[in-house]
């Protein structure tokens, strides 16, 4: 009997040895593809190669500023598109091409309005790469030689402004404020060369504002700014 039970456990601890011999148990891990992880690095990579505008600004005499992050070079196939926010296209060329900057000739633009910007055939100096910028711009520094030499309040809140210069107007706007900074309710009533017209609710006699008209410039400027006056109501 005691022979058979040690047969039998002899016989188990051998099944067990043949079982284990089949597992290595120093395999390694299944290494996981490395194509993904090359993807998302190239990914990255294409990301950095943009190139990236530093700053934008206009002026009244029709210029279109453009500062670069980086030095650039020009492909032929260079072009650029501008459009308001409407999506109307607006004329325009390119006047000038510097290393890390770019000055374009344009008119029609409204201080404080948004334009949209396409810049193609821009070649990066790091990867020799030609590829497209786009941004939105605010149009600002535009400043117009049209200002309000005299302003006088009628007594029905009616505020005219004498303008220095032959004025022409787009899309012109006001905003009237007291001194704590409250906007009134204001609108043009009448536009003309020398004088414009705005009538304003709520003025209190004897108290000090700001009025500021906007898309206006004058006649020999390309590009419209805005023109800022004070006066006390009557």
């Amino acid at each position: 009997m005691k022979k058979l039970v040690k047969g039998m456990l002899m016989a188990t601890m051998i099944g067990a040895l043949s079982f284990g011999a089949g597992v290595n148990v120093n395999a390694k891990k299944p290494v996981k593809d490395s194509s993904d992880k090359q993807v998302v690095t190239q990914q990255k990579e294409k990301k950095q190669k943009k190139i990236k505008l530093s700053k934008v600004t206009c002026t009244a005499s029709g210029k279109l500023n453009i500062s670069f992050k980086e030095k650039v070079n020009y492909a032929d196939t260079l072009n650029i598109v501008l459009t308001d926010e409407a999506g109307t296209e607006i004329p325009c060329t390119i006047s000038k091409k510097k290393k890390s900057s770019m000055t374009i000739a344009v008119k029609g633009l409204v201080k404080g309005q948004s334009y949209q910007l396409s810049i193609s055939g821009l070649v990066s100096q790091k990867t020799n790469e030609a590829v497209t910028v786009e941004q939105t711009f605010k149009a600002k520094g535009i400043k117009t030689a049209c200002k309000a030499e005299k302003v006088s309040v009628s007594k029905a809140n009616n505020v005219s402004l004498k303008l220095k210069g032959s004025a022409c107007y787009k899309d012109a706007v006001v905003e009237v404020k007291d001194e704590n900074g409250t906007v009134y309710e204001a609108k043009i009533v009448k536009k003309a060369k020398g004088s414009i017209k705005i009538a304003v609710e709520g003025l209190e006699k004897g108290k000090k504002y700001k009025v500021t008209i906007s898309g206006i410039k004058t006649k020999k400027e390309k590009n419209y700014s805005s023109i800022t006056t004070s006066f006390k109501a009557k």
